[in-house]
């Protein structure tokens, strides 16, 4: 008995070094996996990176009028909201050809909360057609992509009298795009399609096409776009705007820029069934580039076309029944002189300053979003006849 128990610890011994050996063999296994984890969640995050494009814009800004006619939501007193924002966008590559992007926009006017401006996702496919889907900008003028960006447009704002006719900027649908390069110029080509809101009112069946010709220096643009207005029946517009009213929309629209002369203007018409303002509107810009200074004038122009409809016409606003015609009556001139100065290149400061006259007969409609800020609901006359409005600008882009 006792020859066979010493002749097992030879085994024994063997069979526990085989033990230790695999289990140091396991842990250099464990220890390589763990390795291997944590370079591929390296790889994994860098990837991430690589995939993500961030950018933004900050813009800050003062305005001030002579008086409370109510021209860009200024008033007698110093105003900082409606010139101020912040802009931050987002791409996320998905592939060599599809992306998501999205623009949080934080504005001054709306106490600085935060809303999504863009979120769509985009395909580019192989014969460089893009399509579009989500909530995108409504593409209908020049700057409309640049809506927010101060710093990629020359002046302090979009003139009034073309940007403040179409109450909505962004829409939830889709759009198509083509460029055509031909011998020496591009030919753009975008077709759009979908629905949008502005407060309670509704522009369902929304559609449009715009064609552009971009030849060197030279940018020609033409759009059309259509919609369907619904506002319910418990506003006080109800009676004004029908159910599903029909409501056009055309735009001419030029850019000159050669590095030192700068000429862009829009001409635009809006048309409405019923007796909601059909208007027709222009402006016209030129600025000269010294080194890192632009001084800029701009002269524009809005009108309504179809004043007629409204004679006689009545609604109540605000418990009081009044006439339509001096609420959607309207024309005005504005005349703009400013400077921009870029401080580098991603900086700039801009002043104006802008005359609003010519009112007519009619009280200018010089604020969209307040229809009645410049009437008298005494006299359903102008409360001023005219306006100078004073402005600051700083924006950036990052």
């Amino acid at each position: 008995m006792m020859n066979k128990k010493y002749y097992l610890i030879p085994v024994l011994m063997t069979t526990a070094l085989s033990v230790a050996a695999a289990e140091d063999t396991v842990d250099q296994r464990v220890s390589q996996l763990e390795q291997e984890i944590q370079l591929l969640k390296s790889s994994s995050a860098s990837d991430i990176a690589d995939r993500i494009k961030v950018n933004g814009f900050f813009s800050v800004g003062a305005t001030r009028s002579n008086n409370d006619a109510g021209y860009a939501g200024s008033d007698d007193s110093y105003e900082l909201n409606s010139l101020s924002l912040l802009g931050l966008q987002a791409e996320f590559t998905l592939g060599e050809q599809t992306s998501v992007v999205s623009q949080l926009v934080a504005r001054g006017e709306d106490d600085y909360d935060p809303s999504f401006e863009w979120a769509y996702i985009k395909h580019t496919f192989d014969n460089d057609v893009t399509v579009r889907g989500g909530k995108l900008r409504v593409p209908i003028f020049m700057y409309s992509d640049f809506l927010d960006v101060g710093y990629a447009q020359p002046f302090i704002r979009p003139p009034e009298e073309v940007y403040g006719a179409v109450p909505f900027s962004t829409y939830v649908g889709g759009d198509i795009a083509y460029d055509l390069e031909l011998d020496d110029s591009t030919i753009q080509l975008q077709a759009f399609a979908g629905k949008a809101k502005e407060g309670n009112i509704e522009f369902n069946y929304m559609y449009g096409a715009s064609a552009g010709w971009q030849y060197d220096n030279l940018l020609l643009r033409a759009v059309y776009g259509t919609s369907q207005i619904s506002v319910p029946s418990t506003s006080s517009f109800y009676s004004i705007i029908p159910e599903d009213t029909k409501a056009e929309f055309f735009g001419l629209g030029l850019k000159y820029d050669d590095g030192a002369n700068l000429i862009t203007g829009e001409y635009t018409t809006v048309e409405v069934d019923g007796q909601m303002s059909d208007t027709k509107s222009a402006y016209l810009t030129y600025g000269r580039r010294f080194g890192d200074w632009m001084p800029y004038v701009t002269i524009a122009r809005l009108e309504t076309t179809d004043n007629s409809e409204r004679v006689g016409q009545y609604f109540n606003l605000g418990g009081m029944t009044v006439p339509v015609a001096p609420l959607l009556t309207a024309e005005r001139d504005a005349y703009s002189l400013g400077v921009r100065y870029d401080v580098m290149s991603n900086v700039s400061i801009k002043a104006d300053a802008t005359l609003i006259n010519n009112f007519g007969d009619t009280v200018g409609m010089i604020s969209n979003a307040t229809l009645a800020s410049n009437l008298d609901l005494t006299t359903f006359g102008s409360k001023q006849d005219d306006s100078l409005v004073y402005s600051i600008r700083l924006d950036c882009v990052f």
